[in-house]
């Protein structure tokens, strides 16, 4: 019988019936990502093969590398890529190093396509280089090149690498959002 008087006393009221709403926020986030190379990228080496001219012992001159392109690079937010690189050093060199004679092979290596301006970085300059690190304002899906440029001994010309059956370098390439 409560129940009737309950029903009764809200059919009375009657201005009252009818469709409520409510609204519900959703929410979530994106944090800032960065991603160098997709599946697709082949991460090869650049091999530089015989670094030095046979006949004479010194570097070979305008020794130029392939470009290695690493595609579907992407950043979400506004980003910095930054490119490092290590001298080709000689590898289980025994020989001790004598007038004429030098233990690295210097670089100059590069990376463009993500920036307006390559970021490049000098194996033989300061290990802080403002060249080194570039901006892009806007998210972006690109590739990027590697180059690398200008092989050299340090103090010149007139110096030729030891002997090594393995000289070993490194390109380092970092992307970071700037949110």
């Amino acid at each position: 019988m409560a129940f009737l008087i309950w029903t009764s006393a809200a059919s009375a009221a009657g201005d009252n019936v009818g469709p409520d709403q409510e609204q519900l926020s959703v929410s979530g986030r994106v944090p800032y990502l960065c991603q160098i190379g997709g599946a697709s990228t082949t991460r090869e080496a650049f091999d530089m093969g015989v670094l030095v001219d046979v006949s004479t012992g010194y570097l070979k001159r305008n020794m130029t590398a392939p470009d290695r392109i690493i595609d579907d690079t992407w950043c979400n937010a506004p980003s910095q890529i930054e490119i490092r690189a290590v001298e080709l050093a000689p590898q289980n060199a025994t020989a001790q190093l004598r007038e004429g004679f030098a233990g690295a092979v210097h670089f100059t290596a590069a990376a463009s396509g993500w920036s307006e301006t390559p970021a490049s970085f000098r194996t033989d300059g300061a290990s802080e280089q403002s060249s080194s690190i570039q901006t892009a304002p806007q998210p972006r899906v690109t590739s990027i090149t590697i180059s690398l440029t200008d092989f050299r001994m340090r103090d010149g010309a007139s110096l030729r690498p030891v002997a090594s059956r393995s000289y070993l370098g490194a390109v380092i390439v970092t992307l970071r959002p700037t949110p």
